[in-house]
């Protein structure tokens, strides 16, 4: 191949790659920056877990609109919440189709292996479904610890 034909050759050969980049990357980007979550040797979802269980409200309880759910779990909490030095499996709750990733400083520790968290913001008066889960560090939802429940908010007190 003489020269001028190489020069071309790659000439092409760059310009299609820097037209592609933009797609790569995006591909990249969606596909999660998830491969800097699971560290090297990390084992998924068939990896045992700490179960989780949910201890308060109880199934098809009426509860107040800040609603304070109880758990327990033997898992290290400090680090499988978000925030925390070690990426992989973490703790998600879900309220319907709202779901949180709390931090350790949103959960209050209530003595050995139970913990309470608050749902921030008022819940609307009616039927909910409160979840407890881990993910994995692609924030996918490890099916087989799901814990949920079923409560009724009731409507604000207006008592004094």
């Amino acid at each position: 191949m003489n020269r001028f034909v190489r020069v071309i050759h790659i000439s092409a050969m760059c310009f299609f790659m820097f037209l592609a980049r933009p797609v790569m990357a995006a591909d990249h980007m969606n596909h999660g920056a998830a491969h800097t979550d699971m560290p090297k040797g990390a084992k998924g979802p068939s990896a045992p877990l700490p179960l989780i269980t949910i201890v308060s409200p109880k199934d098809g309880a009426h509860v107040p609109p800040m609603v304070v759910v109880d758990f327990e779990t033997t898992g290290d909490l400090a680090s499988m919440t978000m925030g925390s030095k070690k990426h992989g499996n973490h703790l998600h709750f879900g309220m319907d189709e709202l779901t949180l990733m709390p931090v350790m400083k949103d959960l209050k520790s209530l003595g050995e292996n139970r913990y309470r968290f608050v749902f921030e913001l008022p819940v609307k008066p009616g039927k909910h479904e409160i979840k407890v889960y881990w993910s994995d560090g692609h924030h996918k939802t490890l099916e087989h610890t799901v814990q949920k429940i079923s409560v009724t908010v009731d409507k604000p007190s207006t008592a004094k």
